[in-house]
């Protein structure tokens, strides 16, 4: 990659970066206010709380993938903005926000549980049993391999929804329901869901989060393609 490229695709990232407010502040308003409504209710129990309102912030970064194609591809576009520009300037989006979002994840998980006791009432919104596991970079690695991976999943809907249009997201809809009830029609016929949940028991969390790298990597690999075919 040379500097005329490197440009190109710093270009890009500056760009959609100056959504600052959707990109960095909205996530953790949507994820604060399951906070602030769970630290009321915690306030109020007698008994310790854990929640997984912290999903909220998850959900929103398999949104912001949806989202992020139809509403920064035609505009960069229309600045003669290449398409690999695009989506490895995009890359770089989603690399410098999942940083930002795990390290202040794994910040708030080490304020919880280690230096207010749960904020002084009992509630465990950060600090999550077998997610919040391991050492402070261990914690931060598997908050951003998530990130990611949720990212680049409603990435490659979006590039499918752009590349085929409502055909093509109804015709892949329909393929991933049929296959999903096929597989749980499998799985319970053999009575694999035990011997899955036993697999599962005994791996990290570490472990699994890493296990969605490989799948990262095929959703970008698809979007690309896809995108070097798409229209605006």
């Amino acid at each position: 990659m040379n500097i005329v490229q490197r440009g190109r695709m710093k270009a890009v990232t500056s760009t959609i970066l100056k959504d600052k407010f959707s990109w960095f502040l909205l996530p953790w308003i949507i994820s604060g206010s399951s906070f602030v409504v769970n630290l009321v209710i915690a306030f109020f129990s007698q008994e310790d709380i854990t929640t997984g309102g912290v999903a909220s912030l998850y959900i929103y970064m398999l949104a912001a993938g949806i989202m992020s194609v139809s509403s920064t591809l035609p505009f960069l576009l229309g600045f003669s903005v290449r398409r690999s520009d695009y989506f490895w300037g995009t890359g770089g989006v989603i690399g410098l926000v999942g940083a930002v979002c795990a390290a202040g994840l794994t910040l708030l998980s080490y304020v919880e549980s280690d230096w207010t006791d749960g904020w002084g009432v009992g509630l465990y919104f950060f600090h999550l049993p077998y997610l919040s596991e391991g050492s402070a970079p261990v914690q931060f690695l598997i908050y951003f391999l998530l990130i990611v991976f949720l990212f680049y999943l409603g990435f490659l809907i979006a590039c499918v929804a752009k590349r085929f249009g409502k055909t093509g997201m109804f015709i892949l809809s329909i393929a991933v329901l049929a296959i999903g009830t096929v597989w749980s029609y499998v799985m319970t016929q053999q009575g694999w869901w035990i011997d899955l949940g036993h697999w599962l028991a005994d791996r990290t969390m570490l472990e699994i989060a890493g296990g969605t790298a490989p799948l990262t990597l095929l959703f970008m690999a698809l979007s690309y393609a896809l995108l070097r075919r798409t229209s605006v």
